[in-house]
């Protein structure tokens, strides 16, 4: 959080050579004038030193901080002497007057101090020097105070190229370097990020191969198991032989579904799996669903409350695939909430639809609600081996309704039941609320 007014590199440039001009100028300026102030002292003692020569002595000079820089010493703080106004000076105009009558004026008159008069040459010199040496001191703390942050910024390009990823650039000021520490500070942050979630998805990614294998290892040992024995002669027994040849149709299936699952995975994952998006009724599509699971329901103990007809709720899906979300919710219902629970069914009209599916059943536990949507994830594992379902299901489901432009969201209470809520998109007119089941 920067604290004042921004000021830029190319102004506070312009300042400080606007600054080192001005103190080059202020104290070579200073220089001349107290050299020119120790001039008139020494003319002042020369004069008092000869009184007879020089009968008016000047004022003694005055020399204020104002006189300093800006103007020149004066004596007295009078006006700085200089010619008459006709050009040329007169015995009397430094407080030389003419001798008195019938003296003689000295042959030499005395000679001045040897700082007298001023060497303008050696004062010339003198202000380039004090010139040059500002100008040194200035380049040098100038150049101290603009290459610090490009070598800040040389340090952290230096180590996001050694991967020190969690190297920030100080930042002390508000301008264009503290700008480009900025954007490396948060490149370095984003890099970080993304390298955690490479890291995050590789572990993914193996435990995902490891599940793949693991769930491809049983329906493959059935079959292989079974068709050993029906090499091995078990033909020869008929019923030993249904058995066998039900066993690998049910494994087949349960084969080929985990393929058609992991296919369709990849695809969502990817966003490539095909939309055959259309106008369509919800409420249709979820009629045909649970009616195509009653007997199933009924086999498991499981009620399914009826769809009542009433006014289309249309919406723009792909039926196939919307069939397919409401087939696994429906198919986890009846495998989990447990014997004589009860499933609910609300659909609700509007501009996004909302579908929402209840039980009454078993529920899933607080600490496996974070994974119900893991690929390959069960809550009750032990039924592994006799469920046909792959731990697949509801993230296919999550993933269709997102390629929809929708959400599903899934809530449990352990013992009380759970509720899975559906929201799609309506690009239609959306009418009144419809409520079904």
């Amino acid at each position: 959080m920067h604290i004042g007014r921004r000021i830029s590199v190319r102004f506070q440039l312009t300042l400080a050579f606007l600054a080192v001009i001005l103190a080059s100028w202020l104290l070579s300026t200073a220089l001349a004038n107290y050299f020119v102030y120790l001039s008139m002292v020494s003319n002042r003692n020369e004069m008092l030193r000869h009184p007879e020569i020089y009968r008016n002595v000047m004022p003694p000079p005055h020399l204020g901080i104002s006189d300093l820089f800006l103007g020149t010493p004066r004596p007295g703080g009078g006006p700085p002497p200089g010619p008459p106004p006709g050009g040329s000076f007169s015995p009397g105009d430094r407080g030389m007057m003419p001798p008195p009558d019938g003296a003689q004026p000295p042959q030499h008159p005395p000679s001045p101090p040897p700082n007298m008069p001023i060497n303008m040459q050696a004062l010339s010199f003198a202000r380039l020097i004090l010139a040059l040496v500002i100008a040194l001191l200035a380049g040098a703390w100038l150049g101290r105070f603009f290459t610090k942050p490009l070598n800040e910024l040389s340090d952290g390009a230096t180590a996001l190229h050694s991967g020190n990823l969690a190297y920030r650039v100080p930042i002390v000021r508000d301008d264009e370097f503290s700008d480009v520490a900025d954007a490396m500070n948060d490149m370095a942050e984003r890099v970080s990020e993304q390298i955690e979630q490479l890291k995050d998805d590789a572990k993914r990614r193996r435990q995902f191969l490891a599940d793949v294998a693991h769930e491809l290892r049983s329906p493959v040992t059935t079959m292989k198991t079974m068709a050993g024995a029906l090499q091995d002669g078990l033909a020869d027994d008929p019923e030993r032989k249904v058995v066998a040849v039900d066993a690998l149709v049910r494994t087949s299936d349960r084969l080929l579904r985990l393929v058609v699952d992991l296919m369709d995975l990849a695809k969502l994952d990817l966003k490539e799996l095909p939309m055959n998006l259309q106008e369509a009724d919800v409420r249709e599509v979820l009629i045909a669903s649970v009616t195509a699971h009653q007997e199933q329901a009924r086999a498991a103990g499981i009620t399914l409350d009826p769809i009542e007809s009433g006014e289309p709720v249309m919406a723009v899906i792909d039926p196939d695939r919307i069939t397919q979300v409401l087939d696994n919710i429906i198919d986890n219902a009846i495998e989990y909430a447990g014997n004589g629970s009860e499933v609910n069914f609300h659909l609700e009209d509007g501009n996004p639809v909302r579908l929402t599916i209840s039980d009454n059943g078993k529920g899933i536990p607080t600490d496996a609600m974070p994974y119900v949507f893991d690929s390959f994830y069960r809550v009750d594992a032990a039924r592994t081996p006799r469920d046909a379902h792959a731990g697949l299901g509801l993230r296919i489901a999550q993933s269709i309704i997102e390629a929809h432009g929708g959400s599903l969201t899934l809530t449990s209470t352990e013992g009380q039941g759970s509720q899975v809520a559906i929201s799609l998109p309506n690009e239609g007119t959306g009418g009144p609320a419809q409520s079904s089941g």
